[in-house]
C-alpha cells in the first residue's frame, strides 16, 4: 500500500517526544555523592573531634590541626584541581578523588599516632577530597544548567545537609560504640563501594549530547579541536564567559572572595568544633550529633526553596539574609541552655547551610560556565587560608579559656560582615576586557 503525500507530511509534522534531560542525571549523582560521602567527609570530622582527642591525648587546637591543615593544602592545590576540572573533566577528577579518600579512610583506620594520622589525612584523604566532592560536582552542574543553577545547586547543597542529618548520627553510635578506627574504616569501604562509581554518571557538557544547557537548543556550534571525540566537545560560549586572567582583574571576583572568607571562616569552625561546642553546652556527645542531625534535616527544605527563589529574585540580598539570620544564631546560642532553645537558636544557623550553594551559584553567575571550576578554584586558597588559621584560634581559646563564648561572639560578628559584603556584590562588565 502507498502512502498518500498528506500522510507524508502528517507524519513529518509530527511532535517528537523531547528526551529526558541528562543534566539530571548529573544532579542525582552529584546529590548522591555529596549526601554520602561528602556529608560522612566534611561533617563527621566533628563526631571523631572527642574520641581521637581522647584516644591520642591531644588538646582541642591540636585535634583541630588536620582540618586546618588540609584546608591550607586545599588552598595550595585548588586552583590546580579547577583547571584540572576544566581540563579533563569532571568524571576523571571524581573518580580518583573519590576512590582515594575510601582508601584513605582504610588507612587512617590503622594509624594509632597522631603524626600517622596527620600524614593520611593531609596526603590522602584531603587531596582526594579536594578533587571531588562540592568541587567537582558544582563545576558538572554549573556547566549542565544555566537557567535553574540556583536551584540545582541548592538540591546539591540540600542533598549534602540531608545526608548529613542521617549520617552523622550514625556515625556518632558507631564511633562511641566501636571506636573511631573501625568507624573510619567502614566510612572508607562505603566510599569505595557505593560512592566511586558515581563518576561514570558524569558527562563532559550538554552540547557533547547536541544540546545547551537546561536542554535548550544550541545558540551555535560549539567550538572543537580536530579529532576531539563526542564527549569531550567543548562548552558553547556566550557573552558572558569570563577568562581566569580577566575575572581575576574586576571587583567582583575581590568582592565575591572577601564575602566567601568571611562566610567560610566562621562556617567551616562552626562545624569542626560543633560537637564540642554543644558538649560545653551541657549536652552529651550524641545528643550533640542528634541535634546537628535534625539541624541538617530542617535545612533540606529551606536550602531549596531558597535556591528557587535565589534563580528568581537575584542571590545577592538572599546571601546578605541568610547571613545575618546565622550571625544572630551564635548571639543566641551564647545565652540560651537546654536541648529545644539550643535547637531554636540553631534553626537560624541554616542560614550558612542556604548560602553554600547560592554562593558557587554567584560564581557562575558573574562569570560565565565555561572556565567555572578554574576561577572557583582561584578563589580556593584565599578562603582556606582563613580556614587554616580559625579552627586552631578556636581550639586555642577554649583551651586558654574554658569557654566557646568568645568564638561565637567573634563568629557572629564576621557573619554580619559576610552579610553586608555579598549585598555590595555587582556583575562585572566587559569594558575592562575590551580596553585591554
Amino acid at each position: 500500500m502507498k502512502t498518500s503525500g498528506a500522510e507524508t507530511v502528517a507524519a513529518d509534522t509530527k511532535p517528537r517526544t523531547r528526551k529526558r534531560f541528562y543534566g539530571w542525571n548529573i544532579l542525582a549523582a552529584s546529590a548522591l555523592t555529596n549526601g554520602f560521602g561528602g556529608s560522612l567527609h566534611w561533617q563527621g570530622f566533628t563526631v571523631f573531634f572527642i574520641p581521637i582527642s581522647q584516644s591520642l591525648g591531644l588538646t582541642s587546637a591540636q585535634t583541630a590541626m588536620p582540618f586546618a591543615l588540609s584546608r591550607a593544602e586545599n588552598g595550595l592545590i585548588g586552583p590546580l584541581t579547577g583547571w584540572l576540572i576544566d581540563r579533563y573533566g569532571v568524571r576523571r577528577l571524581m573518580f580518583i578523588g573519590t576512590l582515594m579518600t575510601g582508601i584513605g579512610y582504610v588507612w587512617l583506620a590503622q594509624t594509632n599516632t597522631f603524626l600517622a594520622f596527620l600524614l593520611v589525612y593531609l596526603f590522602v584523604i584531603s587531596i582526594g577530597a579536594s578533587s571531588s566532592f562540592m568541587q567537582a560536582s558544582t563545576s558538572a552542574l554549573n556547566t549542565w544548567f544555566a537557567r535553574r543553577r540556583g536551584m540545582v545547586m541548592s538540591i546539591n547543597s540540600a542533598a549534602f545537609r540531608l545526608g548529613g542529618a542521617f549520617m552523622v548520627p550514625l556515625l556518632s553510635v558507631a564511633v562511641l560504640r566501636w571506636g573511631w578506627q573501625t568507624a573510619a574504616l567502614w566510612v572508607g569501604v562505603g566510599m569505595i563501594v557505593f560512592i566511586t562509581p558515581l563518576a561514570f554518571v558524569y558527562k563532559r557538557s550538554p552540547e557533547s549530547m547536541g544540546i545547551g544547557p537546561d536542554g535548550d537548543p544550541l545558540k551555535r556550534n560549539p567550538t572543537r579541536s580536530t579529532g576531539t571525540a563526542p564527549e569531550d566537545t567543548e562548552i558553547e560560549v556566550d557573552d558572558d564567559e569570563w577568562t581566569p586572567r580577566d575575572a581575576i582583574r574586576t571587583r567582583a571576583f575581590w568582592t565575591l572572595a572577601a564575602g566567601t572568607v568571611l562566610r567560610m571562616s566562621v562556617h567551616g569552625t562552626i562545624f569542626v568544633h560543633f560537637v564540642p561546642i554543644l558538649v560545653w553546652k551541657g549536652e552529651s556527645q550524641q545528643s550533640a550529633a542528634n541535634l546537628i542531625g535534625l539541624l541538617a534535616l530542617c535545612s533540606v527544605p529551606l536550602i531549596i526553596l531558597f535556591g528557587w527563589l535565589s534563580d528568581r529574585l537575584g542571590r545577592q540580598r538572599l546571601l546578605a539574609g541568610c547571613y545575618t539570620s546565622a550571625a544572630a544564631s551564635l548571639m543566641l546560642l551564647n545565652v540560651v541552655d537546654g536541648p529545644w532553645p539550643i535547637f531554636a537558636a540553631l534553626l537560624l544557623f541554616t542560614g550558612t547551610e542556604i548560602g553554600s550553594g547560592l554562593n558557587w551559584a554567584l560564581v557562575g553567575d558573574l562569570f560565565g560556565r565555561r572556565r567555572f571550576a578554574t576561577i572557583r578554584g582561584m578563589l580556593s586558597p584565599i578562603y582556606n587560608a582563613a580556614l587554616f588559621i580559625t579552627p586552631v584560634a578556636a581550639g586555642w581559646v577554649k583551651d586558654e579559656t574554658g569557654s566557646y563564648e568568645l568564638v561565637l561572639w567573634t563568629g557572629s560578628g564576621l557573619l554580619i560582615a559576610a552579610a553586608l559584603v555579598f549585598l555590595s556584590v555587582r556583575k562585572p562588565t566587559h569594558q575592562l576586557r575590551s580596553a585591554a
